[in-house]
């Protein structure tokens, strides 16, 4: 009969910040045991992106320094999110509640993307 134990510790954990966005990176190391494998070690980095969504713009930006796009909330009224390969492509995929739109923006990711924010009356 053969036994398999597995344990996971957490080794290392850190954090920095820089930029005008406030980018938090944190990793995290963990080793990982098991009867025919020990000191495994599996290590991951994420990134956070604090930034202001007091406007429209803000919340394009967070969204270019993330390369994902998402609702980052700080609107109380309907806001539409969009991604595109042109600023006039990611603003055109932007969800619409019909309403006139009173703030929009626009900002460029590293990954060489556009990513838009509208907020609608």
């Amino acid at each position: 009969m053969r036994v398999i134990l597995g344990v996971a510790i957490a080794v290392a954990c850190c954090s920095a910040e820089a930029g005008p966005l406030r980018r938090y990176s944190s990793r995290s190391t963990t080793t990982s045991c098991t009867s025919d494998n020990c000191g495994v070690t599996a290590s991951t980095t994420r990134t956070t992106v604090r930034g202001s969504t007091a406007t429209a713009q803000g919340v394009a930006e967070i969204q270019a320094a993330e390369g994902r796009m998402g609702h980052r909330g700080g609107n109380r009224g309907y806001e539409g999110v969009g991604v595109g390969s042109t600023p006039e492509a990611a603003l055109a995929n932007c969800c619409s509640n019909g309403g006139a739109v009173i703030d929009q923006g626009v900002a460029r990711g590293a990954d060489g993307r556009w990513y838009a924010c509208r907020r609608y009356r």
